[in-house]
């Protein structure tokens, strides 16, 4: 066997984060070039660019071409041969961590081996970005951040374009983002925090956190706060509830925490605010 054209292979430092990224890679390979190895890292998402190959897995043969994925597991066997006259070029990125289920779940890659990027995929573009970002800042030690924005924005991408339409999901067909603003909506009265929401859900609470955010420009905690301090306001208007219970019903046990959150939000305690709609109704 004759070596590959390697233009990048890192691996990077192991750690028990949420989610990271293992390693990622750029390879070209030469005709009729063949490589077989048995994979130890948990979820390797592989995508195209060019040329077409070969790739076996649990005695299965596809002959895949640019556009085309595929993905390797801990504890297969695999092997790729490149098309004689036109091998194939390709980009990896392998991520492991402790919720790495719970993001593939509502995904049809947590039992795929091979995948289609549509022509204008997101997940191909942050794939390969992730890939050319490492490859031209490999002597940099401080792009922790980046990294770790990169692997939930390619987790995000890989969700929207891979979605599981057959899970039995309360609401199907919809965003992780979308079932958590509804499911505070419905729930923002119980004694719930966020992480209650996000394990609702199946996925993290950093996580929840970021799909949240750039959908909605609020954080999950922000939202649920706002829904209850607005219903407390309406509540303190309309009805004659003491400020303990107009706490407790919108999930507060602890009525000084309450009234410190609704001074901090509207400028006010909760008597003075009912003291002032009052005031106001009678003139």
């Amino acid at each position: 066997m004759r070596n590959l054209m390697k233009e990048l292979w890192k691996y990077f430092e192991k750690n028990d984060h949420d989610i990271s990224i293992v390693e990622c890679g750029i390879q070209q390979f030469f005709p009729n070039q063949a490589y077989a190895y048995n994979s130890y890292q948990n979820f390797v998402i592989h995508y195209i660019e060019s040329g077409s190959g070969i790739y076996e897995v649990n005695q299965q043969s596809y002959e895949l071409s640019a556009g085309d994925g595929f993905i390797v597991r801990r504890g297969t066997k695999v092997t790729y041969y490149g098309d004689k006259e036109h091998p194939w070029k390709y980009y990896w990125v392998g991520i492991n961590g402790r919720h790495l289920k719970s993001y593939l779940k509502l995904t049809t890659l947590k039992n795929e081996s091979i995948i289609r990027f549509t022509s204008d995929s997101q997940a191909a573009k942050v794939l390969k970005e992730i890939c050319l970002f490492t490859k031209n800042n490999q002597d940099s030690t401080n792009n922790t951040v980046w990294y770790k924005f990169k692997v939930y924005e390619l987790l995000w991408t890989l969700s929207n374009e891979f979605r599981d339409k057959e899970y039995s999901l309360e609401l199907p067909q919809r965003s992780y983002e979308e079932v958590a603003y509804d499911y505070i909506q419905s729930n923002y009265s119980k004694r719930m925090t966020i992480t209650d929401v996000a394990n609702y859900i199946g996925i993290s609470r950093s996580y929840l956190y970021r799909l949240f955010k750039h959908k909605y420009e609020i954080s999950p905690q922000e939202f649920l706060q706002e829904k209850r301090l607005k219903t407390a306001k309406k509540l303190l208007h309309t009805t004659n509830k003491t400020i303990n219970e107009v706490a407790y019903e919108i999930g507060y046990d602890n009525q000084l925490l309450f009234s410190k959150n609704f001074k901090k939000e509207f400028g006010m305690s909760p008597s003075m605010y009912r003291e002032m709609a009052e005031d106001t109704h009678d003139s």
